[in-house]
């Protein structure tokens, strides 16, 4: 193989298109690393709003039930109301409910 100014200069400009390539494809690399990064500290962001979110929700679940323990039962209510209806009822009808004057 003979070495000429053709030859030189063909291998010369492969080299520097190789070049051209490889810096590109470099910074292609650098690019998707950067976008992972991002991409892993949103996937971690939203890790974090997700136990926020269930903790909150874990928390409102036990606030209802002990509310839910605090809401009378049908006996009671029923119960409520006849005393309220017995204490509302005019003196004739009761008379261990009129007030001594």
């Amino acid at each position: 193989m003979s070495m000429n100014a053709q030859t030189l200069t063909q291998a010369r400009q492969a080299l520097i298109e190789a070049h051209a390539e490889r810096i590109n494809l470099i910074g292609q690399v650098k690019e998707q690393g950067r976008k992972i990064f991002d991409l892993e500290r949103e996937v971690q962001k939203q890790a974090n709003l997700k136990s926020q979110a269930e903790q909150a929700l874990s928390a409102a679940r036990q606030e209802i039930e002990a509310l839910r323990a605090q809401i009378p039962d049908d006996a009671t209510i029923s119960a409520y109301e006849s005393l309220v209806q017995y204490m509302t009822s005019p003196a004739e009808i009761h008379p261990e409910l009129r007030l001594a004057a």
